[in-house]
């Protein structure tokens, strides 16, 4: 694992994509997901400045991205806003590596907690999350590209 730089945005933005259109069709139509996701994520990261408000880890399957964690630190609990994996390598303990990986990053800048969301209806997710030993602190609104969407905040004990 590395920490991200702003060269490594194409990667990210393309597995970013290739995560939402192989998951999020539970709740984004497949318009949005083929036409206006493509930009969205692309206008997402290009406004990322990879500086000191944010950890972004990238983990790799020889010279690919094979996976990425990103969390905002500019908050009093921090924010895990992405964590994803390649879809063909999901499963094998990468997104877990990332998880712990950003966690631990976040304790050593004195962070007690970290919290994410997780689409309600994303159950292979949400399992995930509390496997790894989250806690659910209930479901709320949120809003994906424009869509209103339940999600469930996970969060997690840093100490």
């Amino acid at each position: 694992m590395r920490v991200a730089t702003s060269a490594d945005r194409p990667a990210i933005v393309a597995l970013h994509l290739a995560s939402w259109q192989s998951t999020y069709g539970i709740e984004l139509s497949d318009a949005v997901l083929r036409d206006v996701l493509p930009g969205y994520l692309s206008d997402k990261w290009a406004a990322r400045s990879f500086g000191s408000d944010q950890i972004t880890l990238l983990a790799f399957d020889g010279d690919r991205l094979a996976g990425f964690v990103c969390a905002l630190t500019d908050r009093p609990i921090p924010l895990i806003d992405n964590l994803h994996v390649a879809p063909p390598l999901r499963g094998g303990g990468l997104g877990a590596r990332l998880l712990k990986g950003v966690n631990a990053a976040l304790a050593e800048r004195g962070f007690r907690r970290s919290d994410l969301t997780v689409l309600s209806r994303n159950t292979r997710a949400y399992a995930f999350y509390l496997a790894q030993g989250g806690e659910d602190e209930g479901e709320e609104e949120d809003m994906l590209v424009g869509t209103p969407v339940r999600v469930r905040r996970i969060g997690f004990d840093l100490t």
